[in-house]
């Protein structure tokens, strides 16, 4: 393993002359284009959506300075506003941002053209959501196939899941409940195509299960920090993952179906 950036933030693995590269969370893995819909919250909401996979509304909101001939003829506003108007509370975030930043809770037009300025001084467009009321959320780590491990996200002083941003991490006794995520989890990699994810579903009061959004980037830095008695079951994660790097013969295998692709032992 070589790295060529502070943080080794970019690493290079190679083995028997063979190279691959990862960048940050990001692994060549996956699909240019199974990464992108990822990374895209409105495309990944609209793929699950049509493929009737229950997942939170992401509605694109197109940045007037950047994006000017995509807004439509009655411009960005009108939708946020008549969004807002029909869901009373809304959350506001940059479509393809990570790590719950720069994320706004709005309840009126003032607070969401306030919300909207700040994103849109940095990023290219926002996504619309509206807001729900969440127990836990789940994040499973699916590799090639299978759903390797889930835990849940309990959110403490602040309204957001992330442990980036306070959430407190903790492990899932309910076997049941674990069985659902997965399976749900499964149908919304398979839908965008993706090998290599960490998967996040939210529960609501009721128990219902919704897709909030599917990482292509992978890390479990503040899960660990917070749970490390795990490493080892993390560590065996990443290791099957550089193990289909170097073997991309083996593509998924679960509950004896190949779905579609080749299966070696």
């Amino acid at each position: 393993m070589e790295s060529f950036s502070y943080g080794d933030y970019v690493l290079r693995l190679t083995k028997n002359g063979v190279s691959h590269n990862i960048y940050g969370a990001f692994w060549d893995i996956n699909s240019a284009a199974s990464d992108r819909i990822a990374c895209d919250k409105t495309a990944c909401y609209i793929l699950l959506e049509n493929n009737k996979i229950p997942a939170i509304v992401h509605e694109i909101l197109f940045n007037p300075l950047r994006r000017i001939g995509w807004a439509g003829e009655n411009g960005a506003w009108a939708l946020a506003s008549a969004f807002l108007k029909q869901h009373k509370k809304v959350v506001l975030k940059p479509n393809q941002g990570t790590m719950g930043q720069d994320i706004h809770l709005c309840n009126s037009i003032p607070e969401l053209e306030a919300a909207a300025h700040a994103i849109f001084l940095n990023y290219p467009d926002a996504a619309l959501s509206p807001y729900k009321e969440i127990t836990n959320e789940y994040r499973v780590f699916f590799l090639n196939g299978k759903c390797h491990f889930v835990y849940g996200k309990e959110k403490c002083s602040s309204w957001q899941h992330n442990l980036s941003q306070g959430a407190k991490a903790f492990e899932i006794n309910d076997q049941e409940k674990t069985t659902k995520i997965k399976s749900l989890a499964t149908r919304a990699a398979d839908c965008i195509g993706i090998t290599f994810a960490t998967i996040d579903i939210a529960e609501s009061p009721s128990g219902e299960l919704t897709i909030m959004e599917i990482n292509s980037g992978v890390q479990a830095r503040q899960l660990l920090e917070q749970l490390p008695h795990l490493r080892p079951i993390i560590k065996n994660i990443f290791l099957e993952a550089i193990k289909l790097l170097f073997c991309p013969q083996i593509k998924s295998h679960q509950d004896g179906q190949s779905h579609g692709k080749t299966w070696l032992p």
